[in-house]
């Protein structure tokens, strides 16, 4: 036992050399800059009171209201002046406020109650209390030592457990017995059993499975042979490959695979180097996996999103976020745009130009001495002698769309309207309410607030698990499969996201693990003083990519950030700590930040298991598919970066970012590329 211990030891030497030189000094700035307590409880204050205003409810007229507050007295003017304000909104009358300051470390406290009107015999109707604790240094230590780990050895699990194990223990004194025993039962028990948390599980797995049987069952291969016999040139043939990507939207891995595998033959016999193909597939699998309505990745999101904003009192869903975010994500709007741009002019440059000359000019499609990846795709392909029907593929698909639209719409016109429902309702009553939801359904108002108010994990679930009845009834009335190869497909749908699925629950509890020990109160403290919200855009999304790039998952990047730089965001905004005049858009430019910049820095990462996917597919040297995709991904991520993330921020309209990239990545492609000889050889 001694022994392997060393040998580990002698085989990781370097590596762990390296994660003492990186998180010593990490340990020591914190410690030198960390604020004083009186920082500490002036801001936990002022969090405490931005948050609490938000939470009043309608306050009766003839109440005297009286207000207590214990905590740093440097606050009492912010709390004077938001509660006057607030208080007179809601009770349109003057009223007697009392406030009373006093010191306690590390915890403020607010206390607000109405008692009777002097003329009245009533009793106090109200009481609204709230405390808030000040966050210390060492609430960093948990996500630091999950990115750091994470880059050094690569294991982003065990690095998610062990930050966990560290939050946790930092709750206890550093008891192992007691931390081991909060992580199961105040971590990972409330997790994995959250209703919430169970239908996303649910809805990815039953995606997954709804996918699996289309593809045995050989209704993609349907889609991709109706597709492929327009495709009789090489720009033909690219441009097919990318609107396939475009078409199996709802999962990344299915997507990489079943395009790279399917187009690869007809992609060689047009002299198509297997760089460009591998590229074109890894460019159109994750961003429109991302930017889909329904896909794998948005239940994980929505989930991520959905606790963010209850937490901030944001009044929203993680739904409605996504929505609000579509038009702000930059990166992957501009790398679509790109790929087909890049297609229709025939223009590369860098290593992808030569790769392309090379491929043209000799027809030798991989470089000299080429590493190529294996991987048994078996589960992915068409079982042998069926016949490829692409309507086996759409009606599947198409029933999770409408399910979803239809779904989110109802149950979130249901969910605004609950006050005047009945307790129990008869079938009269639904016939009712469905002929209400109809009679609005032509309103766009009406739709924003269904998909803010929908139950939208439980829709997603439901949806995704109609798909897979319709695709297991395709299959069995077609005789297609068996009864046993049917639920069989389906079940590997289990397995084959174990580790997504585990990612994801540790995710939720690192998260957990940074709103207990205040993580994000913190980073506003440290930061508030030294980072502008105009830059924090920037380098949200700077920090994504370099952290998804080192440990090559964007699940894992979303994870660790958004539960920290969404909330220092959102402290920034409501402490007023800044200049701007819509702060409010930073926001949402941080939560799409975060998303765009996980997604580049899986794309340049060479042990990013999609980038790997991509050159298992189409059969693609490894090395030279990451070496041609990075200028590519890294000039769509400057254009994105500058004028988005920093544009936006500087006072550059919204609506102007995606036209004036657009033209700059034209420029770039006449500038800097070169035409290639686009006629097929072969």
């Amino acid at each position: 036992m001694l022994s392997k211990f060393q040998d580990i030891l002698r085989q990781n030497k370097a590596r762990i050399i390296l994660l003492f030189v990186i998180i010593i000094p990490i340990l020591i700035t914190l410690q030198t800059f960390t604020p004083t307590t009186e920082q500490s409880q002036v801001m936990a204050s002022k969090v405490l009171v931005q948050n609490e205003i938000k939470k009043l409810p309608q306050l009766p007229k003839d109440k005297t209201i009286k207000l207590i507050y214990t905590g740093p007295a440097q606050v009492k003017e912010l709390i004077e002046q938001r509660y006057n304000t607030q208080l007179k909104a809601k009770t349109n009358q003057d009223f007697t406020l009392t406030t009373t300051i006093q010191q306690k470390p590390l915890t403020s406290t607010l206390s607000l109650t109405l008692s009777p009107h002097p003329n009245s015999q009533t009793k106090p109707t109200f009481t609204h209390q709230a405390s808030q604790t000040h966050a210390q240094w060492t609430s960093l230590l948990p996500p630091v030592l999950a990115v750091t780990f994470a880059i050094i050895f690569r294991k982003l699990i065990l690095s998610l457990i062990l930050s966990v194990w560290l939050g946790a223990a930092l709750h206890t004194h550093f008891n192992p017995l007691k931390a081991t025993h909060k992580v199961a039962v105040d971590y990972i028990y409330p997790t994995v059993s959250d209703p919430f948390n169970l239908y996303i599980l649910g809805f990815t797995v039953s995606l997954v499975g709804m996918v699996h049987i289309i593809l045995r069952m050989g209704g993609m291969a349907g889609i991709l042979l109706k597709l492929s016999k327009v495709a009789r040139s090489r720009k033909a043939v690219q441009l097919s490959t990318a609107l396939m990507g475009g078409a199996l939207f709802f999962d990344d891995y299915a997507n990489t695979v079943v395009v790279g595998s399917t187009m690869q033959p007809v992609s060689d016999q047009h002299r198509i180097s297997r760089a460009k193909l591998a590229y074109i597939v890894d460019s159109t699998s994750a961003p429109i996996a991302g930017l889909a309505l329904i896909s794998t990745w948005i239940g994980y999101e929505v989930g991520l999103f959905d606790d963010l904003a209850n937490q901030l009192a944001m009044n929203t869903s993680g739904y409605a976020i996504f929505l609000n975010i579509l038009p702000l994500r930059f990166y992957c709007i501009f790398t679509l745009f790109f790929v087909i741009a890049n297609i229709l002019t025939s223009r590369e440059f860098g290593p992808m130009y030569a790769a392309e000359t090379h491929a043209i000019q000799t027809g030798e499609l991989l470089p000299e001495n080429p590493t190529l990846l294996t991987k048994n795709t078996e589960d992915h392909l068409p079982k042998e002698g069926l016949p490829p029907r692409w309507y086996n593929a759409v009606i599947p698909i198409c029933t999770v769309l409408i399910a979803t639209l239809i779904g989110m719409y109802y149950s979130g016109w249901r969910s605004a309207h609950q006050e005047q429902l009945p307790h129990v309702l008869s079938l009269a009553t639904h016939t009712h309410l469905l002929q209400d939801a109809l009679s609005d359904v032509l309103s766009i108002q009406t739709w924003r607030s269904a998909f803010s108010d929908a139950d939208n994990a439980k829709v997603l679930f439901f949806s995704a698990l109609t798909g897979s009845v319709i695709a297991m009834t395709l299959a069995l009335t077609q005789r297609l499969l068996s009864l046993k190869e049917t639920l069989v497909t389906w079940l590997k749908a289990i397995p084959s996201m174990a580790t997504a699925m585990t990612v994801l629950v540790l995710a939720w509890s690192i998260k957990s693990v940074c709103q207990d020990l205040h993580t994000g109160l913190y980073l506003v403290t440290l930061l508030a003083d030294v980072t502008s919200l105009i830059m924090l855009p920037l380098i949200t999304f700077l920090m994504a990519a370099m952290m998804a790039f080192s440990t090559g998952t964007s699940w894992g990047t979303m994870g660790i950030l958004l539960p920290t730089m969404i909330p220092l965001a959102h402290f920034m905004i409501q402490t007023g700590s800044h200049d701007m005049q819509h702060p409010e858009a930073v926001l949402m430019l941080c939560f799409a930040a975060v998303l765009d910049g996980a997604i580049f820095g899986d794309h340049c990462s060479p042990i990013s298991d999609t980038t790997v996917m991509s050159s298992i597919a189409t059969n693609s040297d490894h090395v030279e598919h990451v070496r041609t995709q990075a200028p590519y991904a890294l000039c769509t991520m400057l254009i994105a970066a500058t004028l988005g993330y920093l544009g936006i921020p500087l006072g550059l309209p919204s609506y102007l970012v995606l036209p004036i990239g657009f033209a700059v990545i034209m420029i770039v492609l006449f500038t800097l590329g070169k035409r290639i000889d686009h006629h097929s050889r072969g």
